[in-house]
């Protein structure tokens, strides 16, 4: 047994172990947490306040809204509130458009203990108002926010936005963070009846900015309403157009077909319905690809629009044969050769001019990165691609001849669009893009960069007018009135083990107009057309006529060839 001493201190320790311990805690009650206890003593609280910033709108070259923000309902319920669950799923399955099993599953769906529940989001206020006056009980009704598309056009490049307004595709996700704005926020306290007593802290809301786009409404209806005509005319598997103003790089028109029902990005059931083909996917360009043969030629003075070219019936080298689809034999011009699609001609002309002896110079192969091949163009819209480009010290023996007419190498429709664009813009590529203002911020400016010279670019340019001539592949893309320069293109795509298919192709045409003073340059793309045509110039000619006539009228263009 400790002697009484001993357990003396030990009694004092404990005591004063204990001591320390309710002192401790009168401290934090008092000092440290003092004003969260005198919050609750008086009946004091904190909320906290958040006012949401309105979503900017996404307008098009003329101002007219093509997304913007309207209030809407949230209809939610307590279940154990609720009833009649049969008049309020019938209630609220008519304002929504949803079913009725959807509804009941929501109102159901949770279990018992389930205290409150979302029937519907974003209802438009005068069918919740509908609903509202009903009467019906266990139902409230909150004030949300929901985007619109009065337009119902370009949807995959407006692109839509999720029940909280955050943007998933399209404009909506690549400008979000500007669109979205910042929402404002509140701390405060407050006495029992919700008074304010103090702000603790706050953030001022700022608004999102609205978008201004290059989009033409005019234009971009028709892009949509040729593609959809002509798929169904060829039975395709789709069609893609792009329109660009090339003074200025603007995004006029890019439609796909098949698109989203009713132009509704929320209506598609699959992801091809609202894909940009245009920048998403790539092809071989095939004769499309010729201009930037000759267009390198040009530039580096290795070739002129007149110099020579043997055309035989075919080709043969390292073990690899050529043929043209039109085959006319004969001493031709470079300007033949493109005007005629000669595969055979163009090769030549560049295994002659600008591959070099056993197809070694890296003439084409810098030429070809300088047009801007093998990486996106830097368009401002989500989930574009560059293309696939064989590394210049990868290529075989057969390279030189395939590169130079669009084998070999794969594109976007957009990349081809872009360099057309720039040989109709003097040879200066400009940035294609879609927003042309910020608001608030001011004139969205596209980076420009000369590519090739200017004499060469018009010296091409009138090369490509003679495509679209009565004696040229591209006949059928004439539009009375206008001069156009261009190109068709006719590509066999792949089968699966990898040979070319003998009855799957891509067909193309592509150009400006008019060729003195290009105001646009339109691509259509043609993905599998059905039936005996097939050639880029039967096929995708007629609706690149349809669509740039359409453009050029809508822009106010006159006719410069008024007799023709």
């Amino acid at each position: 047994m400790p002697p009484p001493g001993r357990r003396i201190r030990l009694l004092l320790v404990l005591c004063g172990l204990g001591f320390a311990i309710v002192l401790g805690r009168a401290v934090q009650m008092q000092i440290i947490d003092g004003d969260m206890y005198a919050e609750r003593a008086s009946g004091q609280h904190r909320v906290e306040i958040v006012t949401r910033a309105p979503r900017g709108a996404i307008l098009d070259r003329d101002g007219y809204r093509l997304a913007l923000t309207e209030q809407a309902r949230t209809i939610g319920a307590t279940p154990s509130l609720v009833t009649d669950p049969a008049a309020v799923v019938a209630a609220v399955a008519e304002a929504s458009g949803e079913s009725p099993d959807v509804i009941m599953d929501r109102l159901t769906g949770g279990g018992e203990g389930i205290a409150h529940v979302d029937l519907a989001r974003q209802v438009p206020p005068a069918k919740a108002k509908r609903v509202q006056a009903l009467g019906l009980k266990g139902l409230d009704f909150a004030v949300e926010e929901r985007r619109v598309y009065p337009s119902a056009i370009a949807a995959p490049m407006i692109g839509v936005v999720d029940l909280d307004g955050a943007g998933l595709a399209g404009l909506e996700l690549q400008y979000d963070e500007v669109l979205r704005g910042v929402d404002g926020i509140e701390v405060r306290t407050e006495d029992p009846a919700g008074n304010a007593i103090s702000v603790l802290t706050q953030r001022e809301m700022r608004r999102g900015a609205s978008l201004t786009t290059g989009i033409d409404r005019e234009i971009q209806r028709a892009a949509e309403s040729i593609t959809d005509a002509t798929r169904g005319e060829f039975r395709a598997l789709a069609v893609t157009a792009i329109v660009l103003e090339p003074a200025s790089g603007e995004v006029l028109a890019m439609a796909s077909s098949p698109g989203p029902p009713n132009g509704d990005f929320r209506l598609a059931e699959d992801a091809d319905a609202v894909r940009l083909r245009g920048i998403t996917d790539v092809y071989e360009p095939g004769s499309t690809f010729k201009a930037v043969t000759i267009g390198a030629g040009l530039a580096t003075g290795r070739i002129r629009p007149n110099t020579p070219v043997d055309v035989g019936w075919r080709w043969d080298l390292y073990d690899a044969t050529l043929r043209d689809s039109h085959p006319n034999p004969g001493r031709k011009t470079a300007t033949d050769a493109l005007r005629e699609s000669s595969n055979i001609g163009i090769a030549k002309l560049a295994y002659e001019h600008l591959s070099g002896p056993g197809g070694k110079d890296v003439v084409l192969a810098q030429w070809i990165d300088r047009f801007g091949f093998g990486e996106p163009t830097g368009i401002d819209l989500p989930g574009e691609v560059g293309g696939i480009v064989t590394p210049y010290r990868e290529w075989s023996g057969t390279t030189p001849l395939n590169i130079p007419i669009g084998h070999g190498i794969a594109t976007t429709p957009l990349q081809i669009a872009q360099l057309y664009a720039t040989i109709a813009n003097d040879g200066v590529a400009i940035r294609p893009h879609v927003v042309t203002r910020i608001e608030g911020r001011g004139p969205v400016r596209a980076e420009r960069e000369r590519v090739m010279p200017a004499r060469a670019a018009r010296q091409l340019a009138q090369m490509l007018e003679g495509v679209v001539s009565d004696t040229g592949t591209g006949a059928a893309a004439e539009i009375p009135g206008y001069s156009v320069a261009g190109k068709t293109g006719t590509t066999k795509k792949l089968d699966e083990d990898g040979t070319y298919s003998k009855r799957r192709y891509l067909s193309w045409f592509v150009g400006f107009a008019p060729v003195e003073n290009p105001r646009v340059v339109t691509l259509v793309m043609v993905d599998e057309p059905e039936g005996e045509l097939f050639y880029g110039g039967d096929v995708a000619g007629p609706a690149f006529s349809k669509l740039t006539e359409r453009a050029l009228i809508a822009m106010g263009v006159q006719r410069d060839r008024p007799d023709s």
